[in-house]
């Protein structure tokens, strides 16, 4: 097979990720795929911003609310870009849940800048 013809993480994607114990983390959550389709296409990695169901830290401003059902979310959910991580492609479950709107990824770029310092 050809690596172009190779199914891998898209830009926006929502898949459900092994715990991500480099941050602490104990449990499986849903995490979006934030680095670029070409990157992914050829590294075993992807960079990712986890969710949480605890929507108590969505006035932070590098974070950001998902109503539910937007990328196949089963509750609203806070994008934490404070906790931007890579992860092995190998720790996502097999098939994504959705796919975020532009317009909700944007919100979350401008969320990891201001976590990083870069706006």
């Amino acid at each position: 097979m050809n690596i172009s013809d190779k199914e891998f993480p898209r830009q926006r994607q929502v898949y459900l990720s092994r715990a991500l114990k480099q941050s602490g983390d104990t449990k499986k959550r849903p995490v979006v795929v934030v680095s670029t389709d070409i990157r992914n296409q050829y590294s075993l990695t992807v960079l990712v911003v986890p969710f949480s169901s605890d929507i108590s830290g969505a006035a932070n401003p590098s974070r950001v609310l998902i109503q539910v059902g937007e990328g196949g979310l089963r509750s609203d959910s806070v994008a934490m870009c404070d906790f931007i991580t890579n992860v092995e492609t190998r720790y996502l479950e097999r098939e994504p849940y959705g796919e975020i709107s532009i317009d909700s990824f944007k919100r979350i770029q401008r969320a990891i800048q201001i976590a990083i310092g870069a706006f």
